[in-house]
């Protein structure tokens, strides 16, 4: 059982966070119909998120590693620290569209026609 608490507080934290951090921080811009600059303040918004982790990673790395052999094993988790940051961004897009299209209909009316 404690396992599975680890990784739902991975996804939490690897996932979760930096997305739900983005998607807030582009929020006034998308509600204002600008997508495209709401979606660049979010994605900039995971990407230091995601560095953070990535030299905390690697900090916890090399003060644990004795030997630069003992390195090479830290390739599998960085790389998953980087898609992890890719996934992010991807679901941010997928907020931001549901966003988009929620404001699209809320601000088309009758006499518009």
């Amino acid at each position: 059982m404690p396992d599975v608490a680890l990784m739902l507080w991975g996804l939490g934290v690897y996932v979760l966070a930096p997305t739900l951090l983005g998607a807030l921080s582009a929020l006034a811009f998308w509600l204002r119909r600008n997508m495209l600059l709401g979606n660049a303040i979010g994605s900039t918004v995971i990407a230091v998120v995601m560095i953070f982790h990535i030299l905390q990673f690697l900090a916890n790395t090399f003060n644990a590693s004795s030997t630069i052999l003992d390195l090479n094993d830290a390739w599998l988790p960085l790389g998953a620290l980087v898609i992890t940051g890719w996934v992010d961004v991807l679901l941010l897009f997928v907020v931001g569209g549901i966003v988009e299209s929620r404001v699209k209909h809320r601000m088309i009316r009758p006499e518009d026609f």
